[in-house]
């Protein structure tokens, strides 16, 4: 990746179709795949917008391009918490917690999940 890039929601529903094909999908696939109707045009557009930005590689199969993902889905999820964290939350993983918590979009279940999680780290030697 050329640099910690946020993708726009647009080009991110196309790497989520790509990271869901780990060979490689071609672009009369990607239609198929995604939800919003597009035309072949604009998902060109896209396709090459994602490229450039380094998130993309596109190899000719036969008579198609064949797109694989140059940035996993792993590595750009770390990219975009810590982005979210640090802008909206001042880096504070107590205060995103709490703001998910207050505003309902924690369950008890999740809460205790979340407990598991920090004592499996704990365990870990994770500081």
């Amino acid at each position: 990746m050329k640099s910690a890039l946020h993708l726009p929601e647009s080009e991110l529903d196309i790497m989520l179709a790509v990271w869901a094909a780990p060979d490689g999908i071609t672009a009369p696939a990607l239609l198929e795949t995604l939800e919003r109707p597009l035309t072949a045009s604009a998902l060109h557009s896209y396709l090459k917008r994602l490229e450039e930005k380094g998130y993309l590689r596109c190899e000719k199969t036969g008579k198609v391009n064949r797109y694989t993902a140059l940035v996993s889905r792993a590595a750009y999820e770390r990219q975009e918490s810590r982005s979210v964290l640090g802008k909206l939350y001042g880096g504070s993983l107590r205060r995103f917690t709490a703001a998910l918590y207050d505003g309902g979009a924690l369950s008890s279940g999740e809460v205790e999940e979340l407990r598991a999680y920090l004592d499996e780290l704990a365990e870990k030697g994770v500081e």
